[in-house]
């Protein structure tokens, strides 16, 4: 029987849990995708989705100068360079939802009856998988950018990784970020007064090789309309004003558009390009995958995994900038007005920012270098399934083949900002 012809009960006996099942199967790689498709004309316009990564992986960042000097025979020396590099951690999730699918069947099956389309069973169970996938995405979407704290005993998508908002904010604390560094700015805060000029301070704070780049200024809604509405009352006499949907900033000689978003709500702006802001995941991989079966009776479960993380690739002033709109909020090291104790910032480092074990071999582990000298370690893995870490001394015990990050933590104290560094760590077997 032609399944639109079927009344709303006929329906619901005819599709069962099985087609489900086999249409969540066949569209499985799309249903991968829905997360992403949700966020393609949202966020991932203004951040770069880099897909393949498993558990973690180091960025390197190039640092270095060369200049030419009046000629000689003797100008020469070695090159002044470094290799840095920041680690992007994704972390796994999951979810499963048991729901009635036959209300979904009559409010799915009257829609499309109404709209006069002829529709299949595969139709019906496509959209019901797809709904939840496409949730998924919107969720991921929400705390791209502010509210995302990683919490391993969370329930929440909140929980699973660290927003780019709280990456800055531990960056700030930790003095990575400072007004002495030329990336931060005590902007304070913005209204249809005075936002053309609070937008061009932080434009013009930010330095000069950055400027030179096409790059965005990350904002919200409410911050963009009050920039509109302030360049209107300023300039809307003006004859050469033809429209106010500004999308560049004035004076930016079109360098700076505005990137604005929904999820953007949130006490920072910043200044950067796409290539910056990375959101870690490995779509393809056999974790990261939808489902549908049925565990109980009267219900259908929808299933899905995935990993997730986030990273800023560089902090350095040529490709970041960040605002901060509270009043007396972020790095107040440059205030010393009254006389108090200034707080600097304290650099943890490892040797090697990606270091290898066999088991079976000998592995003592790296010793943090800290400056200023004498600031008390705290060491750390993230993965102690597969090798533990001597807290004091950081010590490596090797337990099993895989990759953790060994981190080392200083808490931080009246005169030095809280601080830490880490190193990737895999362990192969014989």
């Amino acid at each position: 029987m032609d399944i639109n012809q079927m009344t709303v009960d006929e329906l619901a006996q005819a599709i069962t849990r099985e087609d489900l099942r086999e249409s969540a199967q066949q569209i499985r790689k799309e249903l991968q995708q829905i997360p992403f498709l949700t966020l393609r004309d949202k966020t991932s316009k203004y951040i770069t989705i880099l897909p393949g990564v498993r558990n973690q992986l180091t960025l390197p960042e190039l640092d270095g100068d060369a200049e030419l000097a009046p000629y000689s025979t003797t100008n020469r020396e070695d090159a002044n360079y470094e290799i840095n590099g920041r680690t992007l951690v994704v972390y796994p999730g999951n979810c499963a939802y048991d729901f009635d699918p036959m209300p979904l069947f009559h409010s799915i099956w009257g829609e499309s009856i109404a709209m006069g389309e002829k529709i299949s069973k595969q139709q019906i169970a496509r959209k019901l998988v797809t709904l939840f996938a496409a949730k998924i995405g919107m969720h991921l979407n929400d705390v791209a950018f502010f509210g995302g704290v990683r919490n391993k005993n969370g329930k929440k998508t909140k929980d699973l990784f660290d927003s780019f908002g709280t990456i800055i904010a531990q960056e700030i604390t930790a003095g990575n970020i400072s007004v002495a560094k030329g990336n931060y700015i005590k902007l304070g805060a913005i209204d249809a007064t005075n936002a053309e000029e609070k937008l061009k301070e932080f434009w013009r704070a930010a330095d000069k090789m950055l400027k030179g780049m096409k790059v965005y200024m990350y904002m919200s809604p409410d911050i963009y309309m009050d920039y509109c509405d302030d360049y209107q009352a300023r300039h809307g006499a003006l004859p050469y004003n033809k429209e106010f949907e500004k999308r560049t900033l004035e004076g930016s000689e079109g360098r700076c558009e505005f990137a604005v978003l929904d999820n953007m709500a949130g006490r920072f702006l910043f200044i950067t390009i796409k290539q910056n802001l990375i959101l870690g995941t490995d779509i393809m991989y056999q974790q990261n995958a939808p489902f549908i079966g049925s565990y109980s009776p009267w219900a259908v479960t929808f299933a899905y995994a995935g990993v997730y993380g986030e990273q800023i690739r560089s902090l350095r002033k040529e490709f970041l900038m960040v605002a901060d709109l509270e009043e007396d909020g972020g790095d107040d090291s440059q205030d010393d007005d009254s006389g108090a104790v200034v707080k600097e910032g304290v650099s943890i480092t490892f040797t090697n920012a990606v270091d290898n074990a066999v088991m079976g071999g000998e592995y003592a582990g790296q010793v943090a270098s800290v400056d200023p000298a004498g600031k008390t370690l705290v060491y750390t893995s993230s993965n102690e399934s597969v090798a533990t870490v001597n807290s004091s001394t950081g010590a490596v015990t090797l337990v099993a083949a895989g990759t953790t990050l060994i981190t080392a933590s200083f808490a931080g104290d009246d005169t030095h900002y809280a601080a830490q560094g880490s190193y990737a760590l895999t362990v192969t077997s014989e």
